[in-house]
């Protein structure tokens, strides 16, 4: 019988990668590939938390007091007392009532929004959903697991979903969803605008501050922690870019609080993380608030090195943040690309449909409070070079 997927054009592969130490020196990271040493401009580690040796430090305390599993769901024997501790942390960092932790953040978004509108464990509630165009696989997801009506507005385009807003009954139960640094494009939403409408309309809202935490906000805790929050406002986050371990969160009202423990499969059937983690994530959340020089840092160099690809005359879309996509439009350009960096030290990642759109093909650069800009400038030359071959 033939392989039912005949379509190898973009088939993906897992790629075994080495790493050098990354604890003996807190700087930025090298991989290995294929015995070549390459500069990582794909990882997610954007403050360099990963390889702190204090979060590996109080990852070891937690391993030693609790062992190296917990070995239960946190509804029946694992919701371990100190949790509590990290999570009242998060809500007053957050400005939310509550926050729960969470195993991934592709298993809270695929099923905490079915959970939010009353959509899982047999329940049916309708319920309109309206979701960027651009959000992210796992929100896409969790959409679809709800089996209601999903409207997806145009990228951020807060008119258009005003239009799809005024489609459904005035009185019906909707949710507005939406990334705040968008993952492919790094683009920013307007937070207050979009809230806006939330309100107008009494909508739940739904944000995924998953690239933004750690990098923007007050004290690094996201796009939305401010004191503008709207009665109805759920925060997803993860740890495991800027805060270096796990793991995600979510922050919200003591009611929707109460909903999640009660109906989401995420929560209630998975095995909570590991002391290790857990561990590492208390010590990340401690030292955030005091880590301004780090963001500071970061938006330094994504605001140089955007700057100056614009100068080069390279489409970087929209993108105001630490994430920076180089667009060609073209799988075969960014392959030549691809490779041509690679061959000069620096590794990077060609993103195509349908993680992206079509035509939207492009290098997804991600920029680190780590990196010293002479390796940025670096990266410029062999881009400017690039594009005279």
């Amino acid at each position: 019988m033939k392989n039912l997927n005949t379509n190898n054009k973009n088939k993906r592969k897992l790629l075994d990668i080495n790493f050098l130490s990354r604890t003996k020196k807190f700087g930025n990271d090298k991989i290995i590939i294929k015995n070549q040493e390459l500069f990582n401009f794909s990882s997610n580690d954007y403050l360099g938390l990963s390889k702190n040796p204090y979060l590996s430090s109080v990852s070891k305390n937690w391993i030693r007091e609790f062992g190296t599993s917990l070995s239960s769901s946190r509804l029946v024997s694992g919701n371990l007392e100190d949790i509590k501790f990290i999570e009242t942390d998060l809500s007053k960092l957050t400005k939310n009532p509550e926050t729960l932790i969470m195993s991934s953040g592709f298993q809270t978004n695929a099923t905490l929004i079915p959970a939010i509108i009353g959509n899982s464990l047999g329940e049916r509630k309708k319920t309109f959903i309206f979701s960027d165009k651009l959000n992210h696989a796992s929100i896409n997801f969790g959409c679809s697991f709800t089996n209601q009506r999903v409207f997806r507005y145009s990228h951020l385009d807060m008119n258009h979903l005003e239009y799809l807003i005024k489609k459904v009954p005035k009185n019906s139960q909707k949710i507005l969803i939406s990334e705040t640094v968008f993952s492919m494009d790094g683009d920013v939403l307007d937070i207050e605008s979009i809230r806006f409408l939330a309100k107008k309309y009494n909508c739940f809202l739904y944000l995924d501050e998953a690239h933004a935490l750690g990098v923007f906000g007050e004290k690094g805790f996201g796009l939305s922690s401010n004191k503008k929050k709207i009665e109805n406002e759920i925060i997803v986050g993860t740890f495991g870019k800027a805060f270096g371990s796990f793991g995600s969160f979510v922050s919200c009202s003591k009611e929707n609080k109460e909903k999640i423990i009660n109906s989401c499969g995420g929560l209630i059937y998975s095995t909570v993380l590991p002391p290790s983690v857990l561990g590492s994530i208390k010590a990340s959340v401690e030292i955030m608030p005091k880590l301004s020089k780090l963001r500071k840092r970061i938006l330094e160099n994504s605001k140089f090195l955007i700057e100056r690809l614009k100068k080069i005359n390279i489409d970087v879309g929209n993108s105001s943040s630490h994430i920076i996509p180089l667009i060609f439009g073209d799988q075969k350009e960014c392959n030549n690309i691809r490779d041509y960096l690679v061959k000069n030290s620096f590794f990077v990642k060609a993103i195509y449909p349908p993680t992206v759109p079509i035509g939207g093909e492009r290098i997804r650069l991600s920029i680190t409070a780590t990196m010293p800009k002479h390796l940025i400038s670096k990266l410029l030359d062999l881009i400017s070079k690039y594009k005279t071959l």
